[in-house]
Order: C-alpha cells, then structure tokens, then sequence
C-alpha cells in the first residue's frame, strides 16, 4: 500500500514538473504583453477553490521560483560560480551552496511583491491581514519574474565575448526596469481608481522601500 502511494506521488510530481514546460512560458508570455490581466487573473483566481486555482498558468510565487531558478542556471553556465558562494565572511558564509544562494534571491525578490502589496493596502485603508496581502501579493509576483529575469539577463551580459556586451547589458536592465515601473504605475492608478501621475508616485513610494530593503538585505548578506 505504501509503495502504490509512494507510486502515485512520483506520477503527479512527474506529471507537474513536465506541465511547467508548457504552462511557464505561456505564463511569461502572458505576463510580458499583457501585465495587468495577468494581474487580474490572479485576483480572481485566489477566489477559486484550491483544486481550481490558476489551472492554465504557473501559479505567480512558484512562476517567481522558476523565473529565479532559470536566471541562476544561466548565471551558472555563463559565471560557472557565483563569488558570494566564495566568500565566508560574515552572513555570506550561509550562502555556501547553489540552493542557498537561490533561496537568498528568492527572498529577496519577493520584497517587491511584499512592498508593493503593503502600500496598495495602506492607500486603500484595508486592514492588513493575511488574507488581504495574499491577493496583491500574488498579483505583484507574476510582474517580479520578468523584471527579475531581465535584471538577471542583463548582469550576466557583461561576460558574453563579444563587442557592445556592456551596452546590450544597460538595454536590457533598462528595458526591464522601465516595463516594470511602467506596469506598477498602472497597476497602482487602476486599483486604487486615480490619475496615472498619481499611480507613479506611488509606484516610486513603494520601488524606494523595496529598493532600500533590497540593498540592505544585501549589504548584512555580504
């Protein structure tokens, strides 16, 4: 009887593992072009019974996991070592292999999700529970994956051997920062039903404290 559940386990982790490579694709498709329905898409999906819940597309903390895995692969393929892997001075020693290093950038990434879903509910004086932040959350997760992807993308170019690799680099950080901004904005004017201009401020608000916690984490890390 064990053996046959033991069976049945390896069948769906099989199943949901070969899934992620069609459903995540089309998810960072989705997420690229079109941000605010993807947005909306996990709002409502939150509202769905746990059987029904996101069934065509990588639900958004685990779409952010994937994202960061593939970001590190590449990183391991073009750097071959990441130098903090080297390092054992002070919280740095913690990070002593590949899976740690990949749960640091997890919990660092995720700070934009969390802060971004902090100032929507503050602006809109909701309470802050664990109900309330997990629908913003999740929404803010799907548009982290691609602005982490391209930032990680976009560190990595400077070590392609090939002309204009540091030029290519600025592009696409660039880029991402600019769609990533650009979508917060948006998101921020449409949920909480104000001007664009007013939607930027407080994307700029909620990026700073991301940004500030990001850095620090950072800087105690290294």
């Amino acid at each position: 009887m064990d053996f046959m559940k033991v069976i049945e386990s390896l069948d769906e982790a099989l199943y949901s593992v070969m899934s992620w490579l069609v459903f995540y694709p089309m998810t960072l498709w989705r997420t690229v072009v079109q941000p605010q329905k993807m947005m909306d898409y996990a709002d409502r999906e939150v509202s769905d019974r746990p059987d029904e819940q996101y069934d065509d597309a990588i639900r958004p903390p685990l779409f952010l996991f994937l994202t960061l895995l593939i970001s590190h692969g590449l990183e391991v393929a073009t750097v071959a070592r990441n130098p903090l892997l080297s390092d054992t001075h002070g919280l740095a020693a913690l990070v002593d292999s590949d899976l740690a290093l990949l749960a640091l950038r997890m919990l660092l990434f995720s700070l934009f999700p969390l802060m971004m879903a902090v100032r929507l509910l503050r602006r809109q004086r909701t309470r802050l529970t664990h109900a309330s932040l997990r629908r913003p959350f999740y929404a803010q997760c799907y548009t982290a994956a691609p602005f982490a992807l391209m930032l990680g993308i976009g560190t990595l170019a400077p070590n392609m051997p090939f002309a204009g690799a540091r030029t290519i680099s600025a592009v696409i950080i660039g880029a991402g920062m600019l769609w990533y901004f650009a979508a917060l904005a948006r998101w921020f004017a449409r949920k909480l039903h104000v001007s664009l201009l007013v939607g930027v401020g407080d994307a700029c608000v909620a990026s700073f404290y991301s940004i500030t916690l990001f850095v620090f984490a950072a800087i105690i890390v290294h």
